[in-house]
């Protein structure tokens, strides 16, 4: 018999429907609900300056989830994310007296830019983390994110062969992100390597604010709207390899690294700690550090499978499978037992 639980996380990206849908395929009945109390441009705005400008909004959400909860009779909240997480401890602990679930939280921003959830940590049962040096330092659990179904049975070289020797979809309105990648992209396009970019930002005002504030940004063709899961797999599918860079000061695994990982590509990326993982023992890793270019074997080599033990430590099922606890602890870094 399945868990009735309660996912709170953002919208955004789609994580949370992807994990949802993965536990209701396990046989779990699950209510979704917001992990704030709004996603306008107002509250965002607001929040993003100090969450007690907007702790009258948040303290009625609180309230309301409260009553959800009480009467909800549910086994398991899972809460997933990061900034976002607006509760005082005072709420969230208010929250967890009125039922008797487990409480479980995942984090996929660096521990330090969680404003608020520090204080609220020892209300979790568990709590998970995707940065392994914030595991290290406050004793979280280490998993990284997942990769879904939607990458599964691409071919290794599509008919007709490669479009793009590499290619880059994500959002870029963090300056080091932005920088690093298109240094990549960039290098890749001088050895005459063939390059699809997409530049997503979240608005237009966004873009015109950081062309008018860094002019790595000024005459770069942005996109305002993300694309579609069918559209992403499609250039992967096209794709050589895909690019990627974590945000400053992050080492944790982005969703593009899992990505490349479930679509069976290789990966040119920032972060350095990549190279650490099991996906990267049989060379289709690229760590870019500023300096130098990708050497042209590793465009010229075929993509390495891998063990299938390696995938399914990455796949949606076993994320899920480690939040409920049934999973065993993820061994698949080199740097230490975390």
């Amino acid at each position: 018999m399945g868990y009735r639980i309660l996912l709170m996380a953002p919208t955004f990206f789609g994580y949370r429907d992807r994990v949802r849908d993965e536990l209701s395929r396990q046989g779990h009945s699950v209510v979704c609900v917001d992990d704030r109390p709004s996603e306008s441009v107002s509250f965002r705005s607001f929040a993003k300056i100090s969450y007690r400008l907007v702790d009258g909004q948040i303290a009625k959400y609180a309230e309301s989830l409260k009553k959800k909860v009480a009467t909800g009779d549910y086994d398991l909240l899972i809460f997933m994310g990061g900034m976002s997480f607006c509760f005082t401890r005072d709420q969230l602990s208010s929250i967890r007296s009125s039922s008797n679930a487990r409480f479980v939280s995942y984090l996929w921003d660096a521990f330090n830019n969680c404003e608020r959830f520090g204080a609220c940590r020892d209300l979790f049962d568990d709590v998970y983390s995707f940065e392994p040096s914030d595991c290290e330092r406050y004793g979280l659990k280490f998993r990284p994110l997942f990769f879904s179904g939607a990458y599964d049975g691409l071919p290794l070289v599509p008919d007709g062969g490669f479009t793009y020797d590499a290619c880059f979809i994500g959002s870029v309105h963090q300056p080091s992100k932005f920088e690093a990648v298109s240094s990549i992209c960039d290098n890749l396009e001088s050895q005459g390597l063939r390059v699809f970019r997409y530049f997503f930002m979240p608005s237009k005002s966004a873009a015109s604010l950081r062309r008018l504030t860094n002019p790595a940004y000024r005459g770069v063709e942005f996109s305002f709207e993300s694309l579609s899961t069918e559209k992403i797999v499609e250039i992967y599918a096209r794709s050589k390899a895909i690019v990627d860079s974590p945000q400053a000061g992050q080492r944790g695994l982005t969703m593009r690294t899992l990505e490349a990982i479930g679509a069976h590509r290789k990966l040119i990326t920032a972060n350095p700690d990549a190279a650490l993982y099991d996906f990267a023992s049989k060379g289709d890793v690229a760590v870019w550090s500023g300096k130098g270019s990708v050497p042209s074997q590793f465009f010229t080599t075929p993509y390495r499978v891998l063990p299938d033990e390696v995938y399914r430590g990455y796949s949606i099922e076993t994320f899920v499978k480690a939040l409920l606890g049934s999973e065993p602890a993820y061994e698949g870094y080199e740097k230490g037992n975390l």
